[in-house]
């Protein structure tokens, strides 16, 4: 892929957030876990016709020094690691030769997703192993991780919180013969003493569920993102489905102050 200078200023770089891609809908309490096969299809052909470039993180640490990235960027990730990304995902985006990024839960890899079930939402299936290394072996999809078993960080003690933070880096790592420098955080939960030790295990990047679009000055720690969850066709609360993806993607606001300690680079 070649790359071009961005116009100054800076181009914020959306990062969208996916979880599961279902054949069919399901029960309206579960909007948040998934979009359909057939919307995620539309949706990648919208930013194919739109003319984004999706990119992996790699890319965007590199450009967060030097300024340099394609036209119109986007990363594409993918929450959890859920089964049907095998057949959903996985040929569209081979078909596309497009970049993403799936965050895996080391630990249930091969199992559900147990951690939704005291809330009262039932478990899906997540990828196995032999998935897991097909889609690597033939596709550009990027493994990192989501911790061990999907807890909420900032309710850890400092040793709990390093173990889930370095065995899902460690274990992916060992599996997959490559670095993970990428932290997604469960349910995007984060505070100081999360990040410090995310630093300290060697994540170079982590990812939260704040909204935004990424700016030279974010810290590499705590990327915002754009959640795509269901949305019906047409509604009294999200309007026109398609318009509704068009709205987070590319003009929703970002309030986000500017970071207090940020070092403008010279490129912005």
């Amino acid at each position: 892929m070649t790359t071009t200078d961005s116009p100054l200023p800076w181009t914020p770089v959306p990062i969208l957030m996916y979880h599961a891609v279902e054949d069919e809908t399901r029960d309206p309490k579960y909007k948040h876990f998934y979009v359909t096969a057939s919307v995620f299809e539309w949706q990648m052909r919208y930013l194919q016709r739109s003319g984004y470039t999706p990119i992996h993180f790699a890319q965007l640490a590199q450009a967060m020094v030097d300024g340099v990235l394609p036209a119109r960027p986007v990363i594409l990730t993918f929450d959890d690691g859920y089964e049907n990304l095998m057949t959903n995902v996985y040929p569209l985006l081979g078909e596309l030769n497009w970049p993403y990024t799936v965050f895996l839960v080391s630990d249930r890899i091969g199992a559900t997703s147990e951690w939704v079930t005291p809330e009262g939402y039932d478990a899906s299936r997540l990828l196995a192993w032999h998935h897991i290394h097909e889609m690597a072996a033939n596709s550009r999809v990027d493994f990192q991780p989501h911790t061990s078993t999907h807890p909420r960080l900032s309710s850890l003690a400092r040793e709990a919180l390093r173990r889930e933070l370095v065995d899902s880096r460690d274990l992916l790592s060992q599996n997959l013969g490559k670095e993970m420098n990428v932290i997604c955080y469960p349910y995007g939960d984060h505070n100081d003493a999360v990040v410090d030790a995310a630093r300290d295990a060697g994540y170079t990047m982590g990812v939260t569920t704040d909204f935004g679009r990424v700016r030279a000055v974010d810290d590499p720690l705590t990327l915002p993102r754009i959640s795509v969850y269901h949305v019906p066709p047409v509604s009294l609360t999200y309007g026109i489905g398609t318009l509704n993806f068009d709205w987070r993607v590319r003009t929703r606001k970002d309030n986000r102050p500017l970071p207090t300690a940020a070092l403008t680079p010279a490129f912005r």
